[in-house]
């Protein structure tokens, strides 16, 4: 059994021989012969290390110690529920403090290939209807040069070799002539049509359209294959540079991508269980699943909370071992639960704080049975990128 004393002007404390227990686990601060205890460090030591809180001579309970605490922090319990799983695991998880600096950095930064997409200039004239935001192209010889080069477009029927037209959405049509004098024909009206005019009628439609736009011509400008990630729940699909329609892979199959790409606006904020839904479905067909979010100014940064800095295990003469406060954190860690919500603010402003802090940014998440699930965001160095790009892989403690 372990005693702690509980004053609700001072805290929570444990002295002598309670104390050294839990000392050497790493709970607590050590501070004038006592050892202070965190509220989640006392609610741990009630639920699952066969603690007891004494206030004066009454003993308090787990919802005893919540009702103090939970006043002053509302999101304690799903904060606790996440230190509880790290704990669980045989690992040291510590609260955050963002005035401090790490030393060695821990981040992972994944370094993608770029091959400038390089088009001659178009000499040909898209149909494009404002109603379905689809351009058609009857020119075969440059639909086919479109399509089977650069994958832009459908020519004829997918996955099908019927049909010889051209077909252009907008992301694309708007590429087109914006950067290679591709020419654009409104079908109702037969008026010309410049690329800012088909975006401002597609935006004043489609929530976010430039938003996607400008995320689309990142990752096209630089060689990559974008198309569309509807099957997958996201905005895009993603190839690497070189991916073809009319080539296949070594086993004569279809070529399948292996990223998708979703956008995070900063105007948007999605719940918890639909954002990690959308990253499981990613992982279920063996995609990676990348978020983009747009580059944001210091102002735009808001003092979302980063929960814990956590600590992981490392090899040591042959055995795992688990890190200590002396070797440095590895992740900033932040605690949501499935029903929050979040957005491309929070999430920039939390990469923010982890990149100042040389960590890697691991958001845990409590679903309704107090299951966690932990994602890894880590940073994707895509040169000259608009926007910030981040890999999302599901990770195990």
């Amino acid at each position: 059994m372990i005693e702690i004393n509980f004053d609700p002007k001072l805290g929570a404390w444990a002295e002598g021989e309670h104390a050294d227990k839990i000392r050497n686990n790493y709970f607590g601060e050590s501070r004038d012969g006592k050892l202070w205890l965190l509220p989640e460090e006392v609610m741990y030591m009630i639920d699952l290390q066969n603690g007891v809180v004494r206030r004066e001579n009454k003993t308090m309970t787990f919802a005893d110690i919540l009702a103090e605490y939970a006043r002053k922090d509302p999101r304690l319990m799903i904060k606790y529920n996440a230190y509880r799983d790290w704990r669980d695991r045989g690992l040291i998880i510590k609260r955050s403090d963002k005035n401090a600096k790490i030393q060695k950095s821990t981040r992972s930064v994944k370094r993608y290939p770029i091959r400038e997409m390089k088009l001659p200039k178009l000499d040909a004239l898209v149909h494009w209807d404002p109603t379905s935001a689809l351009g058609v192209l009857e020119d075969e010889d440059t639909g086919r040069l479109l399509f089977e080069d650069w994958w832009l477009g459908q020519c004829g029927v997918y996955k099908q070799d019927r049909g010889e037209m051209l077909k252009l959405n907008f992301f694309e049509t708007v590429l087109l002539s914006k950067h290679f004098g591709l020419k654009v024909q409104d079908a109702v009206s037969g008026k010309r049509v410049s690329a800012d005019k088909i975006m401002k009628d597609v935006a004043r439609k489609r929530e976010f359209a430039k938003t996607m736009y400008q995320a689309y011509e990142d990752w096209r400008m630089k060689g990559y294959i974008v198309k569309t990630g509807f099957k997958f729940g996201t905005h895009f699909r993603i190839y690497f540079p070189g991916a073809s329609p009319v080539k296949k892979s070594n086993d004569g199959k279809w070529i399948h991508s292996k990223h998708v790409l979703h956008i995070s606006p900063k105007e948007e904020k999605l719940l918890v269980s639909e954002w990690a839904r959308a990253v499981r479905v990613a992982h279920s067909v063996k995609k990676t699943f990348i978020l983009g979010i747009p580059k944001l100014t210091k102002k735009d940064l808001v003092d979302y909370p980063a929960d814990f800095v956590a600590f992981r295990r490392k090899k040591k003469g042959g055995s795992w071992v688990r890190e200590t406060p002396k070797d440095g954190p590895r992740y900033l860690l932040s605690a949501v639960s499935e029903e929050e919500h979040i957005g491309g603010v929070e999430l920039a402003s939390l990469l923010h704080n982890a990149e100042n802090l040389n960590l890697s940014l691991v958001l845990s998440i409590t679903d309704r049975e107090t299951a966690i699930t932990y994602y890894a965001l880590n940073k994707i160095n895509l040169r000259g990128a608009k926007y910030d790009y981040y890999e999302i892989e599901w990770m195990k403690p």
